[in-house]
């Protein structure tokens, strides 16, 4: 089994270390369409959510409460005024009000794997998205966007803002949270249309080379008749590479494979061409 199927499996049946403990019920689908792809898998997720906490725990309290802070409400959808006042009654310290967009981390078996994830992010609006290489060779991409939002409510327990306000924030951070779901489903179906079509251009690919193959073999078996040229000769050279080339950069010489050569030496052919494998 290869490294990156061992950490797949591995992150894929682990337990959830998440504060919540589970994938975000809006991405569900999209989580499950990821781990269904041999060449991806999730590591970490959000949705998008609207929370309060309290930015004023002291150094004792820090090591109970995520990044040094009390979370007093958290929604992962749209929110009103009657459930966020209640909490905001009975605040003691530094209150603060946040919008977090949706976040995704994707491990990717290439480079290749994940440009093209990070294309299908950027071009569903998640423009802050982008790919880390760690030292032991992982590929993340990070799908990120911008349009957060934090906002100070209150100070030692003293609420520096009205609740009309606060009903404005909420109105405001509802608005991002719909534009967030629908850069959501935009990446879904952006990713699921990029990898059916990469699916596509592979199996094109495959069977060019295999028809570029079965016609070397013919020629080398002695099975056709076969004129010597230079012409030729550069024929089955430019054929040779395109079989040894990778999918991305064969897919544009599809178009040549038709191509007949009439001499194919035994030094130029190489070992590769009669590989089983397909690459």
């Amino acid at each position: 089994m290869e490294i990156f199927e061992k950490q797949k499996k591995s992150a894929v049946s682990g337990v959830d270390f998440s504060r919540k403990g589970s994938i975000d019920v809006k991405i569900i689908d999209l989580s499950l369409f990821i781990n269904n792809q041999r060449d991806y898998f999730t590591t970490s997720s959000c949705s998008g959510r609207i929370i309060l906490f309290d930015d004023s725990v002291g150094e004792s309290d820090k090591v109970t409460n995520k990044q040094g802070c009390r979370w007093l409400f958290t929604s992962h959808d749209l929110v009103d005024k009657s459930q966020m006042m209640p909490v905001l009654e009975d605040i003691t310290g530094d209150c603060v009000f946040k919008f977090e967009p949706f976040v995704l981390h994707v491990q990717c078996r290439t480079i290749d794997f994940a440009q093209l994830l990070l294309q299908c992010a950027v071009q569903s609006g998640f423009r802050n998205s982008g790919i880390s290489l760690g030292k032991k060779g992982k590929i993340i991409v990070g799908v990120r966007s911008t349009h957060s939002m934090e906002v100070p409510l209150s100070h030692s327990g003293q609420l520096l803002v009205s609740s009309e306000y606060v009903e404005y924030l909420i109105s405001l951070a509802n608005k991002k949270m719909e534009e967030n779901f629908r850069r959501i489903d935009r990446f879904y179906e952006n990713l699921k249309s990029a990898i059916l079509q990469k699916s596509d251009d592979s199996h094109i690919v495959k069977q060019c080379k295999e028809k570029v193959k079965m016609m070397l073999r013919d020629k080398y078996a002695g099975k056709v008749e076969t004129v010597s040229s230079e012409k030729q000769k550069e024929a089955d050279q430019e054929n040779i590479k395109f079989i040894n080339m990778n999918n991305k950069d064969a897919l544009k010489s599809c178009g040549q494979i038709t191509k007949q050569s009439d001499f194919l030496d035994n030094d130029m052919l190489g070992l590769s061409l009669f590989d089983d494998e397909v690459t």
